[in-house]
């Protein structure tokens, strides 16, 4: 075909003697016009790393684009006279599927006029070999939308316009209005059609022609680039020109790559015989789904800038994170090994083991991804398992409005705070871990637990009970709660500990109660949280008051110092237990200095803090001040604090009663002190200016120091002899 169109150029050429500059006919030598490119090749396929479709995009700098682009095309076609040169195309060719690194948008763009006109023509039923060649591998949903604009376009919905019409198709998917190439292609459909509006059939006959012939009116530059090697990196680089790609896109067209690769999923090819059944499974491929249903579920969540890609970049590397703290498995890399292990010898490690190594760049690596999200990589699933455990997480949350899940009548504190979250212009919803794991602040290693631990839940259980679930939240919440979980060594333990409970939690306290754990992890806690589901189990009534309590926003979960005072012989009373746990609640609602005089009547309570006073002689005593001292002081349960406590809440008065009459009754009706706690309960000064509430006693307790704005003893305070 080439060398018939030399002739003809040479024939057409008005210097017929021959005199034909040579570059000009080495450039029409290497002329191709798009049906002719469509028509040699067995593919024409938009890489997967290239960027959306764009010349389609409605602003006012693209909207001027594509009219100037649409009307040289018309022109061009309408002329009796030369070509339109549309500059170079250039790109892969192997096996004879071309993938173009520069000239997506042009190519689009003429698929779309050729197909638009073969349809008007009546020429689209006998043109679906060629037109079906041409696809796109950067969304499937975009790849699905060209083949079926070719197998099913003649047969269009109702509508004004040709963007109307495929809507109105039962072959359009709804989720594919939200694929920007999509988006763009009915735009620029739209823009041709209103282009050739005033043509009629047989003026669209003759363009027809034209376009498909031997000598056609819209050329370009035809360049095969196979001797340079195309990598990603190239088709990133190339289109750095027009919009980026965003970090999401980025993973996405390598992952893509590395799934099929490690053969993750099945590769599927078209049968013809049957097309249902093929449509069926691709359905269910990851590229199908995060163009689809996926894409549904985060577009409800996306961001101001109407882009999701920052929330789905986030939901995967955070699912990543968890998938190495659950399996602890890394990709083999022996640079990297050798690497950590160097560091491992740098710091004096001892027993430097193959699995002590593995360790180390597992907790590196949940480090980086927790401090950077973005730089999240396919490597990060690198087994088949991962790779699922990956798709399980995107369904789970896509269904059944999981996304909004929160557990019935369970407070999660600070690790998700009870609010309305604007998740678009136009909705709002209550606020729950999802949200909080694919916010754009930090998520932080404890709020990734408590998701992983509802994620398990929904994983393992195919049928959702909504009490069940609280009661596996509250467990774990009240773990994490009284845990510390500030790195990732922490986190790898906790998630070993919370993987191990989701065996049983569709039944946390059957299982609790009658299960011996292996892991290690916050071991205290779990002792609790044990005798709490034995208590449950052995009587249900203990159930509503072991929840009132442990919700309380000073106790959050810890609450074993009031079980044990329920305590009657080695026998738990509940009767005993709703009494003393509503007495506490009452009085300790505030840390208050009415509260800490009540106390020091009860028992010489204030814990020392293992420090010495710049006095040398004088012992530091803490009249517990923050909400950690406080909490310390139960968990060390100091006898002399923890009988004060004990007294005072056994003390007999009315719960309707006003928590601050009791208080002063308390106080008031207790037996006279003789020794320094007098002068703290008599004097409200004393306790009202004590800087952050300590005092220094002499070894006999007969002199009192009282210190005063100020953090050095000795320098400001106060002598009270006793």
């Amino acid at each position: 075909m080439k060398i018939e169109r030399i002739e003809k150029i040479a024939n057409n050429m008005k210097d017929i003697d021959g005199k034909v500059l040579a570059n000009e006919l080495v450039e029409r030598l290497n002329s191709s016009s798009f049906w002719e490119l469509l028509t040699e090749m067995t593919k024409i396929q938009i890489p997967i790393i290239q960027r959306d479709f764009a010349q389609g995009r409605e602003n006012e700098k693209t909207n001027k684009i594509r009219s100037l682009f649409l009307e040289s095309i018309i022109e061009a076609v309408e002329s009796e006279k030369g070509s339109l040169e549309l500059d170079f195309v250039y790109g892969n060719v192997e096996k004879d599927v071309f993938q173009p690194l520069d000239g997506q948008q042009r190519l689009t763009t003429l698929f779309l006029l050729h197909w638009y006109i073969a349809l008007k023509t009546g020429e689209l039923p006998n043109t679906k070999k060629h037109f079906i060649k041409f696809t796109y591998e950067t969304r499937i949903s975009s790849r699905e939308f060209c083949n079926e604009l070719v197998d099913n376009g003649e047969f269009l919905g109702i509508g004004e316009k040709i963007s109307e019409k495929i809507y109105d198709s039962k072959w359009f998917f709804l989720s594919w209005k939200k694929d920007p190439t999509i988006k763009a292609m009915l735009v620029m459909l739209d823009a041709i059609e209103e282009r050739l509006l005033s043509k009629n059939d047989e003026e669209l006959k003759i363009f027809w022609q034209k376009l498909t012939s031997e000598n056609p009116p819209i050329l370009f530059h035809f360049k095969q680039l196979n001797d340079i090697g195309l990598t990603d990196d190239l088709y990133i680089k190339m289109n750095a020109r027009g919009k980026g790609l965003t970090d999401f896109e980025n993973f996405k067209a390598k992952f893509e790559k590395h799934i099929k690769k490690n053969v993750f999923e099945k590769e599927l090819e078209l049968s013809e015989n049957n097309k249902e059944k093929w449509k069926e499974l691709t359905e269910k491929t990851f590229s199908h789904r995060i163009d689809t249903v996926w894409t549904d579920l985060f577009w409800k969540h996306r961001g101001e800038d109407n882009i999701i890609d920052n929330e789905m970049i986030k939901f995967i590397a955070g699912i990543a994170i968890n998938n190495y703290a659950q399996n602890l498995e890394i990709l083999e890399n022996s640079e990297d090994e050798l690497r950590t292990r160097k560091i491992l010898e740098e710091k004096k490690e001892k027993n430097i083991t193959d699995e002590a190594v593995k360790r180390e760049r597992i907790e590196r690596r949940i480090t980086a991804l927790f401090n950077n999200p973005a730089d999240v990589s396919p490597y990060d699933f690198p087994t088949k398992e991962s790779f699922e455990y990956l798709k399980k997480c995107f369904d789970v949350y896509s269904k059944n409005q999981n996304d909004e899940l929160l557990p019935a009548n369970v407070t999660l504190w600070d690790f998700c705070k009870t609010k309305k979250v604007k998740i678009n212009s136009d909705t709002e919803i209550d606020n729950n871990l999802f949200i909080e794991f694919i916010k754009k602040n930090e998520t932080t290693y404890s709020q990734r637990v408590l998701f992983y631990a509802q994620t398990q839940y929904l994983v393992n259980l195919e049928n959702f009970d909504s009490e069940s679930f609280s009661n596996w939240l509250r467990v774990v919440r009240n773990i994490v709660q009284n845990a510390t979980i500030d790195s990732a060594y922490a986190f790898i333990g906790a998630i070993g500990l919370i993987n191990e409970l989701s065996s049983g939690c569709e039944n946390i306290y059957e299982f609790l109660s009658s299960t011996t754990l292996k892991s290690g992890f916050a071991t205290k806690q779990i002792e609790e949280e044990k005798l709490k589901a034995a208590l449950i189990k052995s009587d249900n009534n203990w159930k509503s008051q072991i929840f009132k309590a442990e919700d309380d926003i000073f106790l959050k979960g810890e609450i074993k110092f009031l079980l044990d005072f329920s305590k009657v012989g080695e026998e738990y009373k509940i009767q005993e237990f709703t009494s003393i746990s509503d007495k506490f609640l009452l009085l300790f609602e505030s840390k208050d200095d009415l509260l800490r005089k009540a106390l020091l009547t009860q028992d010489d309570y204030p814990v020392w803090d293992g420090r010495t006073s710049s006095l040398g002689w004088a012992h530091r005593y803490s009249l517990l001040n923050t909400e950690n001292e406080w909490k310390d002081a139960f968990r060390k349960k100091s006898d002399k604090f923890i009988n004060a406590v004990y007294k005072l809440i056994s003390n007999s008065f009315n719960l309707s009663d006003d928590r601050i009459t009791i208080l002063k009754n308390v106080i008031q009706n207790a037996t006279p002190l003789n020794d320094y706690r007098s002068h703290l309960i008599k004097n409200d000064s004393l306790l009202r200016d004590c800087y952050h509430k300590r005092i220094c006693l002499n070894e006999k307790k007969t002199i009192l120091y009282v210190l005063e704005k100020t953090r050095v003893v000795g320098e400001n305070y106060k002598e009270i002899k006793v």
